[in-house]
């Protein structure tokens, strides 16, 4: 974890054990599932990586138009937080965990992911002076400040919970997510190493 983070004792932000876990099969044949999850801080990198994913070509009155799926882009960013999984000593590297991986995972496991992210960006902005720590704990705590409406966060948490916004172009929706003008660059929170790049899921990945 970040030295300058300060979270509760008990709680590792970047230790995520899943109730179902994601499911595999050892080149013995037999089957596990991989429960516990180590989270990192995303960077410029990633956000590049989980707009690309989330670009799609549409024809709008007879031109193409290159358009980012808002829903997509944060599903995205979301993934490229996950460092590894792990099952007794055996993990799934970040090398190799794409979308199709993650799609093995139960809802309910992706929600549990999703949960933690938020309180990961949460604590990014208490790094960069943009959310007290009297606050975060208030939220970890699950209570709000002083009595009223926990704070709104920003960057990558801005907007979690809220209806999913129809795909816009890239550098609208960019802009939106920075916070600053369209041709300029997404925020990253990053605290972790640069990102790899994109790489198909193998036949064996996710075995033991």
């Amino acid at each position: 974890m970040d030295a300058h983070t300060q979270t509760p004792p008990s709680l590792d932000l970047y230790t995520l054990e899943l109730k179902h876990g994601l499911p595999a099969t050892t080149h013995g044949g037999k089957a596990i599932k991989y429960r516990l999850v180590r989270l990192r801080d995303t960077n410029v990198g990633d956000e590049r990586w989980a707009c690309r994913q989330a670009e799609r070509v549409v024809t709008v009155g007879g031109v193409p138009k290159l358009l980012v799926s808002e829903e997509d882009f944060k599903h995205a960013l979301t993934v490229r937080h996950i460092e590894c999984f792990e099952c007794d000593g055996v993990r799934i590297g970040q090398d190799i965990i794409d979308l199709p991986l993650i799609d093995k995972l139960s809802s309910y496991d992706l929600g549990l992911i999703e949960k933690r992210v938020f309180l990961l960006t949460l604590a990014a902005e208490v790094r960069n002076g943009l959310m007290s720590q009297a606050d975060f704990d208030a939220i970890v705590a699950g209570t709000s400040s002083k009595g009223k409406e926990a704070p709104q966060p920003l960057g990558q948490a801005e907007g979690v919970g809220r209806v999913p916004a129809a795909a816009q172009p890239g550098p609208e929706l960019l802009a939106d997510y920075a916070g600053g003008p369209a041709n300029g660059a997404a925020a990253g929170h990053g605290g972790g190493a640069a990102a790899p790049q994109e790489q198909a899921l193998t036949a064996g990945a996710g075995h033991a």
